[in-house]
Order: C-alpha cells, then structure tokens, then sequence
C-alpha cells in the first residue's frame, strides 16, 4: 500500500511540473483525488483486518484484489500520459491535441457554453481509433467491454482517445480524432436524445430501431465531416472498403460500410463538396438487396442530422466552407506541405488545425501511391510540426464540473465493491 501511494504521489509530482503537462493540470488534479482517495480507502480496509484467522486471512486478498486493481487504472493512465515525454510520441500527440481541441470546442462555441474537461488523446496497438466517454454515460450507452477495469475508467470525468499507431509514422491518420471527438461532443452537448429522435421522425418506423442503435456512430460521421471535410470521409472509406460481401454487414453499433459510404458522400453533397465520394444514389446502384431499404433513407437522415437544433443555430453551421469545398487556403497550405521549408500562413487561429489536416490528406492523396518515402515523410514531419503548434492558446482540460471528491469516493466503495466478488480487475 505504502508503495502504490508513494509511487503514485512521486509520478504526479513530476508530470504535474513538467510544462509539457501543464495545459492537462485538471486531468492531473482529477486524477490526484481520485487515485488518494482511492487509496485512503484501502488503508480503511487494511486497518479492520480482524487479525490472525481465516477471516482476516480473507480479508487481505480482498485487499490485494482492490490494490490490484487500483494499480492497474494508475497505470492505465500514467501510460498514456508518459506518451508524451521524451522518447515517446510527443509530436503527433501534440499535433492530436490540437486538432481535438479544434474540433471539441466547436459546438460548445455554437451554444456559448465553457466546454467541460477535453478528451486526452493517446496512441494505441491499433488500426483504427476509438472514444471512451466521461464518467456520467448511461450504462445503457456505455460500449460493452470484457475488461473490469473499463467500470472505473467510463466513471473518472476524463475522456479519452486511442489513435491508431500509424499515426506515429504517418501523420495524416491524426485525422480520425475528429470522428473520435464526435462522439465525446454528442454526449457532452447533450445531443444523444435529439439525435435518436431526429433518427426515428426521418425513417420509416421499421427501420428505426436500427438506425437508432447506430445513432453514436453517424453522428460521429457527420460532425467529422464538418470538421474537417472529405478529408474524414478518405479516413472512413480506407478502414471500411472490402469485398462486396461485407459491404452489406453492420457491425455493432455500425451501419453496413456501403450505408455508412453512401452517408458519408451524401453529407458532403449536401454540404456542397466537390464530387469524390459516391452518395446514396451511387450505392444504391450496387443494386445489394440488403441494404436497399437503409441507403434509400440516407438523404432524409442526412438532412434531419444537419438540420439538428444548435443553439440557436443548426448542426450544418460548424462545417467550414475552405474544408468542404477544399477552397484556395486548403489548396494552397497543401502544396507547401511537401516543400523542405513550407510557406504557410498565419497557423494561431481556431480554425487553423482543422484547415492543416484537410491540407494534409489532401496532399496525400494526391501523392499516393506514386510517391515515395522521402517525399510522404517530408508530409509527416511538416504536418506534425505546425499542427502541434497551431491553435488558439489555452487549456486542453478546463477544471471539471463534476464533483470529484463525491465520484472518489464512490469508485474507493466500488473498489471494495468489486475485491469481495473475487478476481481483481
């Protein structure tokens, strides 16, 4: 126990004076509560331990489950922070949070709210990426997961971002934080209701309950778009283009690829984008039985999505025309890209990371295949350097306005909770 706290206290202290840390203060400071409380609760634990008999003998395992467990979610988070220290991905990380932030406060902007705490991004063993939602997500909502650990992650107030590895060679794939970022904008802004809603009144009732069911993953979808463009929907068709056969095939909460494609190219045509990605009228000329009735309704969904209750405002006014349209800055800022000194402009604005990784994608696109390594790792380091330095200054994670000491806890008693029914998370 003495070892956790000290190890624990040893590693915030440390993060919480390194200036690469500072704009994650409220995540440190959350995450301190947390984890000492959590700990405090454990010495309580230790301290009715009834002494030398086959219940106190029982009662230390339960303690151990619970520290066990308790280590493992320190860990789970210090790991993804060290990410960022020296000799670890602190570029695309840096470049990550930036277009994260970009997009995150967006459609707090739109409704004049403070945004609440901002989602920590993190690089991980995977080919695509994925969000996990802050502590106060209905169960009901909640991904399932096979992992324990997962109760007390989905309860802390930090929301997180896994991005896929090859980002860290290939910058461009910093792109998905966008969708990714979607779904923490969807329960932040309290959209989940009024989304499924918009779902059942644009659809024939009895393809409403699926649509329903994907409601996370097409809102998602949209507000990449409107960030940051065509250059979302290249991201999506290169993760969900396969055989013909698995076109048709929704996958959890996913509508089927060719429904999720057509989505994708009818939102860009209603949002005026250039021609590139087929629309549902393209996908329906696949002539797949299966997914006939889904891509006939795609322009109604898209157009209730859109038209989405803002503020005052609606859904379609976070798009920005330069992403859409690919429109003379996008243009522009991409051919420098590849330049061995790139000429780009004035990059300390809001909407200067959504602009560079429309550039980016856009360059890469036009490079790929035929280019070769020197000329996409030029790309890389171009795009990763004035991504993570464009912005707007200011914090990543703003204090929260959960009560954190209420939520400490909370998880210390489902800590005990959950080492009494046996195998630690």
């Amino acid at each position: 126990m003495d070892a956790l706290d000290a190890e624990i206290g040893a590693w915030l202290v440390s993060r919480s004076g390194d200036p690469v840390f500072r704009r994650f203060s409220s995540h440190l400071r959350t995450l301190e509560i947390a984890l000492t409380r959590m700990c405090s609760r454990l010495r309580a634990e230790i301290e009715a331990v009834s002494g030398d008999t086959a219940e106190g003998y029982a009662h230390c395992r339960r303690v151990d489950r619970g520290l066990t467990t308790l280590r493992r979610l320190f860990l789970w988070y210090a790991e993804k922070y060290d990410q960022r220290a020296a000799g670890g991905h602190q570029a695309v990380l840096a470049a990550a949070d930036e277009l994260a932030r970009s997009c995150w406060s967006a459609g707090f902007a739109a409704v004049g709210r403070k945004p609440p705490t901002g989602p920590l991004c993190f690089v991980d063993n995977r080919t695509d990426a994925v969000a996990r939602r802050r502590c106060d997500l209905p169960t009901e909502l909640r991904p399932p997961s096979d992992d324990p650990l997962m109760e007390f992650v989905d309860r802390l107030p930090i929301p997180v971002i896994a991005l896929p590895e090859q980002a860290v060679r290939e910058g461009w794939w910093v792109v998905l934080a966008a969708h990714e970022t979607g779904h923490h904008v969807l329960h932040d802004l309290d959209l989940g209701v009024p989304v499924r809603q918009a779902l059942r009144e644009a659809v024939p009732r009895d393809l409403a309950a699926n649509w329903v069911a994907w409601h996370n993953e097409v809102f998602a979808d949209v507000f990449s778009l409107l960030m940051v463009g065509p250059a979302a929907a290249w991201a999506i068709d290169e993760l969900q283009y396969g055989p013909r056969e698995g076109m048709s095939l929704a996958s959890g909460g996913y509508p089927p690829p060719l429904v999720r494609l057509a989505l994708l190219g009818e939102t860009l045509k209603a949002l005026g984008a250039p021609a590139g990605i087929p629309c549902a009228a393209d996908a329906a000329a696949v002539e797949d039985a299966k997914t006939a009735p889904q891509l006939a309704v795609v322009p109604d969904v898209v157009a209730a999505l859109l038209d989405l209750p803002l503020g005052d405002t609606k859904l379609r006014c976070l798009a920005l025309d330069e992403v859409i349209r690919t429109g003379p800055s996008v243009r522009a800022w991409s051919a420098q890209l590849t330049r061995p000194e790139p000429a780009i402009g004035a990059i300390e604005t809001r909407r200067a990371p959504r602009l560079l990784i429309a550039a980016a994608v856009h360059r890469y696109r036009a490079l790929a295949p035929a280019a070769g390594d020197a000329v996409t790792g030029r790309l890389h380091t171009a795009l990763l350097s004035l991504l993570g330095r464009s912005g707007v200054p200011g914090l990543l994670a703003p204090s929260p306005e959960t009560d954190v000491e209420t939520l400490a806890d909370a998880l210390g008693e489902l800590l005990i909770e959950r080492a009494a029914e046996g195998e630690p998370a």
